[in-house]
């Protein structure tokens, strides 16, 4: 409830100087007594009214000529007080020295593990947790994840050893019979391959360019092809259709017999090629860097990437529903599993506050600047009537006493130069 005191002792010093000088005027009181009294009043007027120009003088615009420019003092002096006001905030209350002055005295790991001693906290961290990692998983088929994921690969793919441990695994795979299945698999996805359209262009094309080698050997090589395309003997489309067709016979009878001929050749190359693997052999080695660095930088292989990505994406999201799901649990159990070494381990909460203070300082250090925009920005969003009634609003009441100090002020100093002046007469 605002405060009128101030008016109240305004008021009452005018009407207590008023009433004096008419009584004294009348010839109703008579004395020195009453004359200092009446001075007293006068000065407490004067005293008073003069607060009151004062104090209304820093809210409003009082118009009188040449006074009124030095009126309405929080409005025209808004900038400047923002100003000090930042720079009071950031400089003094607020200061990077100041805020690690007070961090330094914060028992950071101690104050966190006691708000966790209660399961409720613990269960608001938790979810706090999974809405976080379900954020993060929202966000696993953004189409620039899988180039990031290709680029790391590129980068990890020269330091990983494959060519031993493959070498190793194909040799002792093909000892034991047991890459039948692989090389099966292999087969099939040739044959699929050989059914493709790019398959046949691509055996058309090396076919005439054949024909057109051996034709510039020699001229009579040369009027046989040029013969056989006339009278139809040499038909490369047909020629390409047969030779496909052969090779697909091939494959199938290969892929459905382990002991044929070519699949124990085939078991031949794939036994050497896993030696070269496991010796060292240069060129092998090569093919192998090579093989890597074709398959992480493949389209194919980013297709990949983002297909696990996105089924990653809802078995993810799919876990993180609830704090009740497999995922949530395991997460719940190694957090209280951490809490309960951190409450056993002083030194893990030294290390902790040093990190959290550490990085609470370089964070200041460097966003200290938005504090005191933080301070401008709210500031500046007010109507200049707005921060003018805010100000008033906190301080209001003690504005009153300041008039009320004026007029109690201004009667006791009247009083005392009164009470000279009579004793001096």
């Amino acid at each position: 409830m605002k405060s009128k005191v101030g008016i109240y002792s305004l008021l009452l010093a005018i009407a207590g100087f008023i009433s004096l000088e008419i009584a004294l005027h009348l010839k109703w009181l008579e004395g020195p007594f009453w004359r200092i009294l009446t001075t007293g009043f006068e000065a407490g007027t004067i005293g008073g009214l003069a607060d009151w120009f004062a104090v209304s003088a820093l809210f409003y615009e009082i118009r009188i000529p040449y006074v009124r420019r030095h009126t309405n003092i929080i409005v025209k002096n808004r900038e400047k007080l923002t100003e000090g006001i930042v720079e009071l905030v950031t400089t003094k209350w607020l200061s990077p020295e100041v805020l690690q002055e007070r961090l330094a005295n914060v028992q950071i790991a101690n104050s966190l593990l006691k708000s966790l001693e209660t399961r409720e906290n613990v269960v608001k961290l938790l979810d706090f947790i999974r809405l976080i990692f379900l954020r993060f998983a929202g966000e696993l088929d953004h189409p620039k994840l899988p180039v990031i994921l290709q680029k790391f690969l590129k980068g990890q793919v020269h330091s990983i050893d494959l060519a031993s441990p493959l070498g190793k695994w194909l040799r002792e795979a093909i000892s034991g019979n047991k890459h039948h299945e692989l090389v099966s698999m292999a087969l099939n996805q040739f044959s699929l391959s050989i059914h493709e359209p790019e398959t046949r262009l691509l055996v058309l094309k090396k076919l005439k360019g054949a024909l057109e080698a051996y034709a510039k050997r020699d001229w009579v090589k040369k009027s046989a092809v040029w013969l056989g395309q006339r009278t139809g003997g040499i038909d490369p489309d047909l020629l390409t259709d047969r030779i496909l067709d052969l090779a697909l016979l091939m494959v199938e009878e290969t892929k459905d017999d382990p002991h044929h001929p070519l699949r124990r050749k085939l078991d031949q190359y794939l036994l050497e090629f896993a030696q070269n693997l496991e010796n060292g052999d240069e060129q092998t080695l090569a093919y192998i860097a090579h093989l890597k660095q074709n398959w992480v930088l493949n389209d194919r292989t980013k297709g990949i990437l983002s297909g696990i990505l996105l089924q990653l994406k809802g078995n993810v999201a799919d876990q993180l529903k609830s704090t009740d799901t497999p995922l949530m649990q395991f997460i719940q159990k190694q957090l209280i599993r951490f809490l309960e070494e951190l409450r056993e381990d002083k030194g893990s909460r030294f290390q902790l506050d040093q990190w959290i203070r550490a990085s609470v300082s370089q964070l200041v250090h460097q966003y200290h600047h938005e504090l005191g925009n933080m301070v401008r920005s709210s500031l500046g969003k007010l109507e200049d009537k707005e921060i003018m009634l805010q100000i008033k609003e906190k301080v209001g009441n003690d504005l009153q006493y300041i008039r009320l100090n004026g007029a109690v002020v201004g009667g006791m100093v009247g009083l005392l130069i009164a009470t000279v002046r009579w004793l001096l007469l």
